[in-house]
């Protein structure tokens, strides 16, 4: 088990001066999802149920979650982590101008548990750029979709705290 990385060139502006920084990233490089078919077929193995039972237990699953993020609760997966709902709203003057009709939720937040949290975090990476010899890691299969353009990987990047998702 591992995750493909390019290391990309972006323009550092967090301490006021532009700076050209390299950092590793997936956005182009991700294997083909995982869907609720393999994830039924996955826990069925593991499990007395029959597959038909967890894809149902797992389409049921969403719109639990969506009811009670609809009521303004976090959900909370023993093992897995919490759900909740982020909110915006338009900009207004004056804070009585700040109606319902003006908020909406912007998305679903997750947050991991501790523990799935290391255990992901225990995994292997591959760089792209040394595993092929190549200097990108676009497609050479003709594939038209959109990809990241990275440079060639010099050596890897060392971690750097202010550089984490945290």
């Amino acid at each position: 088990m591992s995750i493909n990385y390019a290391v990309t060139k972006k323009v550092d502006k967090s301490k006021g001066i532009a700076k050209e920084r390299y950092y590793a990233t997936t956005r182009a490089l991700q294997k083909k999802p995982v869907n609720s078919v393999q994830i039924a077929n996955q826990l069925a193995e593991r499990s007395s149920l029959q597959n038909g039972d967890v894809l149902s237990a797992l389409t049921q699953l969403s719109d639990i979650i969506a009811a009670h993020l609809k009521e303004g609760r976090t959900v909370s997966i023993d093992g897995l982590g919490n759900f909740y709902p982020s909110i915006t709203s338009e900009a207004v003057d004056k804070p009585e101008e700040c109606t319902a009709n003006k908020v909406w939720v912007s998305r679903i937040c997750f947050k991991a548990a501790p523990a799935f949290l290391n255990n992901v975090r225990k995994t292997d990476f591959v760089s792209l750029q040394l595993k092929y010899g190549r200097k990108s890691a676009k497609p050479q299969n003709g594939s038209d979709k959109e990809t990241t353009d990275v440079i060639p990987h010099q050596q890897s990047i060392s971690e750097d705290s202010s550089l984490s998702d945290e």
